[in-house]
């Protein structure tokens, strides 16, 4: 199925409560933006998945992709919009 996928990058890196850090350099995948303007981002770093909200003025827009995804990654995406993995 093809979907629209936004891509960001961070401004500065951005060190993560258990200390890992995602570098600015990395694509992030935006799943949603809340009412509030927090963004839910998932990037992939040494082969682990990060998934992490982050402040308008942390990020910036790279690009719009159409991009043909299987059943199971939009399943998996719509688990994250839907708070499901909390």
């Amino acid at each position: 199925m093809e979907i629209q996928v936004l891509y960001y990058s961070l401004v500065n890196d951005k060190v993560m409560g258990d200390g890992s850090m995602i570098p600015q350099n990395k694509d992030l995948t935006l799943i949603k933006k809340d009412e509030d303007g927090l963004m839910f981002f998932e990037t992939h770093n040494d082969g682990c998945k990060s998934l992490f909200w982050a402040t308008d003025d942390e990020v910036k827009f790279e690009q719009t992709s159409m991009e043909n995804w299987d059943e199971e990654k939009i399943k998996e995406r719509n688990s994250y919009i839907n708070g499901e993995f909390l």
